[in-house]
């Protein structure tokens, strides 16, 4: 018996949605057709020759196995956004609406088994290439889903650190895995709205959204002011954290002193210095041990923003994205709390229309830009808030 080949691969699944429904044999096999030039052009738009590369046909779809492909390290995403452009472009231009389609991808990284096929040509098995497809049966169309190795990879460049909303997906035989879907702005045809999968069934008595608590409008309010400063030093590890807790407890002094009557003494614990800036209060959370801090801001998360944290990007999560409040998130703080949103001048920190398309910048970030550093000077509160010791 001959020994295993074994090969680093970067796999791009994808196939077409409803592609048998309301659709004539003929505008089937045209789909399809078009897929296949786009998929082609795709591969050889980033150079990938015919040895680094297996199209394996599924029928309704094709999966891409990029083998050893390194340079750049996002090989796969780029890929996928350009499938997704050029299908939106061969739908601008299709005579009818059974040939317009959309696909969904899947993409995972692993090291897999080269085989040889029952046609005598080379293939691939193995738990990556598996995986990919149940990423990618989690996705709606023109959405592109990653999995955690993906995941792991790129979340620690710059370019995609905030760039991935994740999901609790469940698979056959009711496996559960961990997904991530591509939330970057300026892509043709990239939809970023929640897969029909994650998205929670609204009761049919509920008339109305419930209103943000006040400690968590605060909380937001003031993760808005201090955008570009978290933006410029924010990072994984301690530093994401120290954050939350730092915004948490200015959302706390801003709420405590709206509630304060004159009776009331002003109620400051120890503090580290009487006129520290924010980013030197900060420093001293970071400062802190890592531990309690991660812990705190966790529970932070958990509870005092358990109902605000889809107005963050990134989901709202500890880690990765309780920082930056979406335009979403700036519409709902300024209807539920105007008093909040006139207070602290939140007019000029606001940017309350989503990005626009013609923004193809693959590293910005939904709602900021390097402008925003000089941003308005911040307006005066009702009283200062500093780090607790």
């Amino acid at each position: 018996m001959s020994e295993t080949v074994t090969k680093s691969a970067k796999y791009i699944f994808l196939d077409v949605v409803g592609f048998t429904q309301n659709r004539s044999v003929e505008a089937q096999t045209e789909i399809i057709g078009v897929l296949n030039a786009v998929v082609l052009e795709a591969v050889s738009g980033h150079k990938i020759s015919d040895d680094d590369r297996i199209l394996l046909p599924t029928g309704d779809g094709i999966c891409l196995a990029l083998l050893g492909a390194e340079n750049p390290y996002d090989v796969h995403i780029q890929i996928a956004l350009s499938l997704i452009a050029g299908i939106e472009q061969h739908n601008s231009t299709a005579k009818d609406e059974q040939r317009r389609f959309k696909i969904r991808v899947g993409i995972n990284s692993n090291v897999d088994n080269l085989i040889t096929d029952v046609n005598g040509k080379r293939n691939i098995a193995g738990a990556g290439i598996n995986l990919a497809q149940r990423v990618m049966s989690a996705a709606d169309g023109n959405q592109v889903l990653v999995g955690q190795p993906v995941f792991d990879t790129l979340s620690q460049r710059e370019k995609y650190m905030y760039a991935f909303r994740p999901y609790v997906a469940v698979a056959k035989h009711g496996l559960t895995l961990q997904v991530y879907q591509l939330v970057v702005d300026g892509y043709t045809g990239l939809d970023v709205s929640t897969p029909s999968q994650f998205r929670e069934e609204i009761p049919a008595e509920k008339t109305q959204e419930d209103k943000l608590s006040e400690i968590a409008a605060y909380y937001m309010a003031h993760a808005m002011l201090h955008r570009a400063e978290i933006a410029g030093c924010v990072k994984f590890g301690q530093a994401s954290y120290s954050f939350v807790v730092l915004l948490w407890m200015l959302a706390k002094d801003s709420y405590e002193a709206s509630h304060r009557t004159p009776r009331d003494p002003e109620g400051l614990k120890s503090l580290a210095k009487p006129d520290a800036g924010f980013l030197e209060q900060f420093k001293f959370y970071e400062s802190q041990d890592f531990s309690v801090c991660a812990d705190l801001s966790r529970l932070v998360v958990g509870n005092e923003l358990e109902g605000a944290k889809e107005y963050f990007e990134g989901g709202g999560s500890a880690r990765f994205g309780a920082h930056f409040v979406t335009p979403e998130g700036q519409k709902k703080l300024k209807n539920d709390w105007p008093n909040i949103w006139q207070e602290l001048n939140l007019e000029a920190y606001s940017n309350l229309e989503p990005p626009t398309t013609s923004d193809s910048s693959h590293t910005r970030r939904a709602g900021y830009n390097k402008s925003d550093a000089k941003a308005p000077q911040q307006p005066r509160l009702k009283r200062s808030s500093r780090p607790r010791r």
